[in-house]
């Protein structure tokens, strides 16, 4: 009876009930503002998609919240508004096209999902975004918009009144890049002018803040002057963000579709193509050194023939320049599923002269060879090693033997192979 009860006064009221955001059930933009204007209610909108990954995170897990609810239903009328067009779309989120349209041009939506805040005349008074957000994350966004201190809009009136103070433009652009606004990259340099030392930490931090991949002009600065980074960072932090930013796009760099007689496509390693790449950070040496090891991690996912055939090459030709984890890369490809003894055997060579490494991946590594060669003392040992060093960084691990341990090794499932079409 009472759930009847609440489903008839949700048909009736138009609103969505539950523990979480009550999003209305309203035809439209033109219902919405009568009924904020009713309550002298702001107005939060989720701007979505269907296709948005980080929309239906936050919808899964966020949105539902009840500190969440409890805080966005005292304070907004809350609406969610369909940005795409598909085939399964119900007449309630057809009928909301036209509104989708008018947001998109008006509010100029660039990415999802886009959180737009309306005060009670439906004028835009703040704009965020992002997926990935704890439910603390969002209620900040929330009580942002219901600040005038902190909305989007009054930043934008106060820099249009010439207003340039350099702490309020850090916060801007943090403000404009949570908006995905178009003004982000013209008020950063603006910041980035005021500072006396182009290498101060907040001059380093912006261009951090603001580096969006390789090709980024605030990256090229960072790069170019890698000892001036060094120099603010400390070098190993610098060396592993500048490694980090050229290194997420090796696999994009790296994969190339082939068309076969049949037209079927297929995927196949572009080694020149990151030999190209790499050589535009490193010295023609190293980026060729690169380039050959990148590409048998890769070929690992499109064909694994290949990629035992090219690790046997490259250890041949980079075998003593190897890094403790490059070496477990190559030895775990060589020895495949333990089956022939003679790749095992070249696998625990090569990576048994880093034993010593207290490295994750190293001692897994040596675990699961030593156990494919019969030495079960020391497959145990090396697990036990590895145990240690896995908990320092999750401390949650599964409190498990180093015999449990070596069997999971053992069975664990293969590298996922990228398909063809």
């Amino acid at each position: 009876m009472k759930k009847l009860l609440v489903l008839i006064i949700s048909m009736i009221t138009g609103t969505a009930y539950g523990q979480g955001i009550n999003f209305e059930n309203l035809p439209g933009w033109k219902e919405v503002l009568q009924k904020a204007k009713n309550e002298k209610k702001a107005i939060f909108v989720d701007a979505f998609t269907t296709w948005c990954g980080p929309c239906k995170q936050m919808d899964k897990e966020v949105f539902p919240q009840k500190e969440v609810g409890d805080f966005f239903n005292a304070n907004f009328i809350s609406f969610k508004l369909q940005m795409d067009q598909t085939a399964k779309d119900d007449a309630v989120t057809k009928g909301r096209y036209d509104d989708a349209k008018l947001f998109e041009q008006t509010h100029k939506i660039a990415s999802y999902p886009c959180y737009l805040f309306f005060d009670t005349e439906g004028k835009l008074i703040h704009k965020a975004g992002g997926g990935g957000l704890k439910p603390a994350d969002f209620i900040e966004i929330g009580k942002e918009a219901l600040d005038p201190g902190k909305q989007l809009l009054s930043y934008k009136r106060k820099y249009l009144e010439g207003y340039r103070e350099p702490e309020f433009l850090k916060t801007y652009v943090y403000k404009l890049a949570a908006a995905a606004d178009p003004q982000l990259a013209t008020v950063a340099d603006e910041f980035l002018l005021l500072q006396k030392d182009l290498f101060s930490l907040e001059s380093v931090q912006m261009r951090m803040f603001m580096t969006t991949g390789s090709n980024s002009k605030y990256f090229r600065v960072l790069q170019k002057n890698e000892g001036k980074l060094a120099a603010v960072l400390g070098a190993e932090k610098a060396s592993r963000y500048l490694k980090k930013v050229i290194d997420a796009e090796l696999m994009s760099r790296a994969l190339k579709v082939v068309v076969g007689p049949d037209q079927k496509k297929g995927y196949e390693v572009d080694e020149e193509g990151l030999v190209t790449y790499l050589g535009q950070f490193y010295t023609p040496d190293t980026a060729a050194f690169l380039a050959a090891y990148h590409a048998v991690t890769v070929w690992k996912l499109v064909d694994q023939k290949q990629a035992y055939e090219r690790a046997k090459e490259f250890v041949a030709s980079y075998g003593k320049h190897l890094n403790p984890a490059q070496a477990a890369q190559m030895a775990l490809i060589i020895a495949g599923k333990g089956t022939n003894k003679a790749d095992n055997e070249q696998a625990l060579k090569l990576l048994i002269v880093h034993g010593n490494t207290r490295e994750y991946l190293v001692q897994q590594t040596l675990c699961k060879l030593y156990a494919y060669d019969g030495q079960e003392e020391k497959a145990l040992h090396h697990a036990g090693i590895a145990l240690t060093e896995v908990r320092k960084t999750r401390p949650n691990y599964p409190d498990i033997s180093s015999e449990e341990f070596l069997k999971r090794t053992l069975t664990a499932s293969p590298t996922p192979q990228i398909i063809s079409n």
